[in-house]
């Protein structure tokens, strides 16, 4: 039996390696647990209304989070990043918001620590905002400066206001106060002043002080006095004011020590989301575009969603549905609700068009977005002779030869489309309008430009850049479309392009990016909708009004039994409510068919003859049809003409039938079975021959020269009291208000002529 010795030296060697090992696992754990923690916010310029307000809960909710991310035991604090965003150039923003929210971030943001980002150029009073912050960090090119831009140069700047920019710069040291006040104050001198303990900044009127302290070796002018001081960031960190001079984001991750994820925007704290998805999937039919749009106004009316996802995979469909959603959902609020496009794999043809109008849009890895659109060349004599394919017989057509393509449009299709991009989807989108316009039509050739001052960077075509306020000053970049066809990008281009907002690897990615603990609902169309969308349909809409003024009809013949203005009021209230549901009617088309019929009533029964309010009652009445059947007042594109054709064929078409159906009840309803009692039957030959012969009886010649009242307005007709009897009379020439004293000019048989006396 062989026993194992044991050796003493090797024992030790391994006890050495296990403590090796440890302290680097523990090394490793000492890193990890050290690893600077930050997040990033966008201040979106300029603030007004209720901004600041609804930034500092996102502030709130950021620093929270990032305080419970950060190791307990850690020296120091996290870092919140304030990205200003949007037109900063421009001002516009309030001096109450920015007041209240650099205050917010002097006082309420002390567990974090907060750095101003400024990759492009911040002027007007949102310079505030950025005074308030710990550190600042800017793009070379960028432009910090000229706070009073938005004030009014010939009254003097107000002592509390300037008051306050010293105050924030003297308690975050960054700018300098006099360079502060030299922002706000165009009447104010900034001076370099060299002296022998260093360099000070002051202002023209407070040199003789610091020369009284200290011999000056030098004096520079930084801004004159007559012009509001300005400072790139070059030139700010020349002057040690700013700790960061960095060109975009990844650049800030390096110099703070930060990881890449933690310069983007944090989804998760933006608000506290209420979600749901919409599928798109294939083609983009009429019927699943007005699915769609009520889903959207369901969702947000109903279960107070304020984040829709449209998961996209599709081809397209009809270019002009899909820029009528396009539209709908470029013109939703982002304060009211974010919308998202999802692409996993294509979002080509039209639908291209939606995924943009979004706010935001995540792809997969490899997804594409755009192309998939030709133009059919014009016909020159005649139609195209298609000549089949190799191996076709002669004379049979294959079935997908005679299939539609959505994704081929005509040059008239293209302008439609062009216009409408150029109109709502290019004010109320987050992209510029040659973008969209790329992704249909081929003959756009697309560039990315680079501002030379700020260093921001926009997709435009010749016709875009040249309506810029500065042309010159965009550096024309890489070209991005192929001649001869439309924008197609994958995921990774239209992200680095900044087209996409994230590529994700998976829906599980999808939900983390923007905190979702589970799946959000998928909302689908239910009964109530597929009710809704019955109602809708232009027929039976139409047999609904049919039905209604037949109801109004029976009721006017048939007064006290109510059976008919049952039957209408239940028509009309089922048209209504499903146009409300659909999307395309307001309490304004309810309001003038409510007061149309009012006025008209008013006309028949209660103002003789018939003047404005029966023809301003049938005007209302018949616009308020039209309008209700529309999502406009005013057609402004092709196919909002089309539309309106269509509301107008629709209210036509229902008149007919309602005159149609009038005859009918009138010539045979009376004489229906158990409906013959009901009704008023409209007297026979013998009756009305009687009724004549009484009525050429009637001789008022007597009251020629008697006087009385005017009962009711005489337009020129109506009824006055004369010699106590009501009559029905008519002036002589001239309006006669009620109530007014009347003489009897002229008698003819059952005739009564007045005037006024």
């Amino acid at each position: 039996m062989i026993r194992p010795t044991f050796d003493a030296g090797a024992r030790l060697r391994g006890l050495l390696a296990c403590a090796v090992a440890a302290a680097v696992l523990a090394g490793c754990a000492d890193a990890s647990a050290a690893e600077p923690v930050g997040s990033l916010v966008k201040l979106r310029l300029p603030l007004t209304g209720g901004d600041d307000q609804a930034l500092q809960g996102v502030l709130t909710r950021t620093a929270e989070k990032l305080q419970r991310q950060a190791a307990p035991d850690r020296d120091g604090r996290p870092t919140l990043i304030l990205q200003f965003d949007g037109d900063g150039a421009a001002g516009g923003s309030e001096f109450e918001r920015c007041l209240s929210l650099a205050r917010f971030l002097l006082r309420d943001m002390t567990g974090v620590k907060t750095i101003a980002y400024l990759p492009q150029t911040v002027k007007g009073h949102a310079v505030l905002v950025a005074l308030a912050c710990e550190e600042i960090a800017m793009s070379p090119d960028a432009e910090l400066g000229e706070a009073g831009l938005d004030e009014d140069p010939a009254r003097p700047v107000e002592p509390g206001m300037a008051a306050v920019y010293e105050e924030i710069a003297a308690a975050r040291r960054n700018i300098p106060p006099a360079a502060a006040l030299a922002m706000i104050d165009r009447r104010l001198e900034l001076l370099r002043v060299e002296n022998e303990t260093g360099v000070d900044f002051v202002l023209r009127r407070d040199l003789d002080d610091l020369e009284a302290q200290r011999t000056v070796i030098d004096t520079q002018v930084l801004s004159p006095a007559g012009a509001l001081a300005v400072f790139t960031g070059s030139e700010a960190r020349e002057q040690s004011w700013i700790d960061y001079r960095v060109r975009d984001e990844s650049a800030l991750a390096r110099v703070l020590a930060l990881p890449e994820s933690a310069v983007q925007e944090d989804q998760t704290t933006l608000a506290n989301w209420t979600p749901a998805f919409i599928e798109l999937n294939g083609e983009l039919t009429e019927r699943r575009l007005k699915q769609i749009k009520t889903l959207i106004g369901s969702e947000m009316d109903q279960r107070g969603v304020n984040w829709i996802g449209l998961r996209i995979n599709s081809g397209g469909g009809r270019i002009d549905l899909c820029a009528e959603l396009a539209a709908t959902l470029a013109e939703l609020e982002e304060s009211d609700v974010r919308t998202v496009a999802y692409v996993p794999v294509e979002a080509s043809g039209g639908a291209a068009l939606i995924a943009l109008a979004c706010d935001q849009l995540v792809m997969h890895p490899g997804a594409t977005i755009g192309g998939g659109i030709t133009v059919q060349p014009p016909a020159a004599d005649g139609p195209a002779r298609r000549m089949p394919p190799p191996g076709d017989r002669p004379g049979r057509a294959r079935p997908e030869d005679d299939k539609p393509n959505p994704n081929r449009l005509t040059q008239q299709q293209v302008d439609a489309t062009l216009a409408s991009i150029r109109g709502p989807l290019a004010e109320h989108g987050g992209h510029s309008w040659s973008l969209l316009a790329a992704m249909v039509d081929p003959g756009q050739t697309l560039h990315r430009y680079t501002d030379r001052e700020t260093g921001g960077q926009r997709l435009m075509n010749e016709e875009e850049l040249a309506a810029q306020p500065n042309p010159d000053a965009w550096r024309q970049e890489e070209e991005l479309t192929k001649p001869g066809a439309v924008l197609a990008l994958e995921s990774a281009d239209a992200k680095r392009l900044g087209v996409a907002f994230a590529v994700v690897d998976s829906y599980d990615d999808l939900k983390q990016l923007y905190g979702f603990d589970a799946d959000p609902p998928v909302a689908q169309p239910n009964w109530a909708l597929e009710l809704v969308e019955a109602l809708a349909n232009p027929w039976l809409a139409g047999l609904l009004l049919v039905i209604g003024f037949g109801g109004i009809y029976i009721e006017l013949n048939a007064p006290g039994l109510g059976v008919g203005g049952f039957v209408a009021s239940v028509a009309f209230l089922l048209f209504f409510w499903s146009h409300f549901l659909s999307g395309t009617a307001e309490w304004l088309e309810v309001l003038l068919f409510l007061f149309g019929i009012f006025f008209i009533l008013m006309e028949a029964f209660v103002l003789p003859g018939f003047g404005i309010f029966g023809l301003g009652g049938i005007a209302m009445v018949l616009a308020s049809l039209v309008l209700v059947s529309q999502t406009f007042v005013i057609p402004k594109t092709q196919g909002q003409m089309g539309e309106l054709r269509e509301s107008i064929t629709l209210v036509v078409l229902s008149m007919v039938g309602c005159m149609i159906a009038a005859f009918a009840f009138r010539r045979y309803l009376p004489h229906a079975p158990g409906v013959r009692r009901m009704m008023l039957a409209p007297a026979d030959e013998v009756e009305l021959a009687e009724l004549d012969h009484r009525e050429s009886l009637a001789d008022y010649a007597h009251l020629v020269g008697q006087t009385g009242a005017a009962v009711t307005n005489l337009m020129p007709s109506g009824k006055a009291e004369i010699d106590g009897e009501l009559l029905d009379v008519i002036a002589d020439g001239e309006v006669i208000d009620r109530g007014d004293r009347i003489v009897v000019v002229k008698a003819k048989g059952s005739r009564v002529m007045v005037k006024k006396t």
